[in-house]
């Protein structure tokens, strides 16, 4: 039991802690009442006063003020630098394409002129044509053994309406099946043709492949039909914007290359592809053709005044024989033929069309 003196002053001391809570609760109160009635604070200016005692307690500079540019000046300031052009390299001719060719050829025979083997080869090529997106057709002509022969012509149009020509002769002469002569001429110009067919040039392009070139039954001038008689289907001034003719003839063996005319007309166009063939680092020599009745298909397009020159290899000892057979053909020699004549064509402007037909 406790003394009454203690009772009274733990009676006291329990007055007094209860006093001070109440005290302590009423303070508290105030303060509360008197945030909730004060206005928010500037969250942006105690964003930034934050901001620069982070950077004063770093002891960190405050950052310069952000200047804003004169887009004039930039423009100025910022000159625009040329561009350099990459060249896109141009397709290449492909020998192995155009012995192709030249395999299919072959395949028909001894393509005579007038013969079935000859059309079926007229018909292969055409198709070849056809299916570059030329528009192909086939030019039937009489031969005085009362048969039929025939060309395949296609043109390319260019930037120019002046027109080269570019041909060969399709047909063989028995036994021979014919691979370089004419096969190798035949299958060049069908790459060419791929090739440019893709890629025009400047001149326009008419690619002829001719029909009985070989001397068939009767005399010694019974040949080359199919390119005088696409000559004698030339109006006057369809000659006039002819450029000229370039026949290519058996260019798949031999030792000597030469471009080869007969000097009936200007040798304009003989003289460029020598000067082009220099600058290709190619050997070449011009040879003229004697032969009153002339070697190859060049022959009408001279007599009749239009520059025309023979690229052929010399000579091949198998020729006319059924020995002419694929094999026998150099590929290489079929290649140099080829790239000339295609990198040729290419590099003919109108300046030098204009001189081949000034005549």
């Amino acid at each position: 039991m406790l003394a009454k003196g203690g009772l009274l002053v733990r009676l006291r001391t329990t007055v007094l802690a209860a006093g001070a809570v109440v005290g302590v609760a009423a303070i508290t109160a105030v303060i509360v009442f008197g945030a909730l009635r004060a206005p928010a604070p500037d969250v942006s200016d105690l964003a930034t006063r934050e901001s620069t005692r982070t950077l004063e307690a770093t002891g960190a500079a405050t950052p310069p003020a952000v200047q804003t540019a004169d887009p004039a000046a930039t423009l100025a300031a910022v000159q625009p630098q040329p561009l350099t052009a990459t060249p896109l390299e141009r397709r290449k001719f492909d020998v192995s394409a155009a012995m192709a060719h030249v395999r299919a050829l072959e395949a028909f025979g001894v393509r005579k002129g007038g013969s079935a083997a000859e059309a079926a080869a007229a018909a292969y090529i055409r198709d070849q044509l056809v299916a570059l997106g030329l528009n192909a057709r086939i030019e039937e002509f009489p031969l005085p053994n009362s048969t039929t022969s025939c060309n395949v012509v296609a043109r390319v149009q260019g930037s120019s309406d002046v027109v080269l020509v570019l041909g060969g002769h399709m047909d063989s002469k028995p036994p021979s099946p014919g691979a370089n002569d004419n096969g190798t001429g035949c299958g060049a110009l069908l790459e060419i043709a791929e090739i440019v067919a893709a890629d025009p040039v400047v001149p326009t392009i008419e690619f002829v492949f001719f029909g009985s070139e070989e001397i068939i039954d009767g005399g010694a001038d019974w040949h080359h039909f199919g390119s005088r008689y696409r000559v004698s289907q030339m109006s006057a001034a369809e000659r006039a914007k002819t450029a000229g003719m370039i026949s290519l003839d058996m260019i798949g063996y031999g030792s000597a290359f030469h471009s080869r005319a007969m000097l009936k007309a200007p040798a304009t166009l003989s003289d460029m592809v020598l000067a082009h063939a220099k600058s290709m680092g190619i050997g070449m020599t011009f040879k003229q053709d004697t032969s009153s009745t002339g070697l190859s298909d060049h022959e009408a397009y001279e007599k009749a005044g239009m520059p025309a020159t023979c690229v052929c290899w010399r000579t091949d000892p198998v020729y006319h024989t059924a020995q002419d057979v694929s094999p026998h053909v150099e590929t290489a020699k079929v290649a140099t033929a080829g790239k000339l004549v295609l990198d040729f064509v290419r590099s003919l402007d109108a300046a030098e069309l204009a001189a081949l037909t000034a005549r």
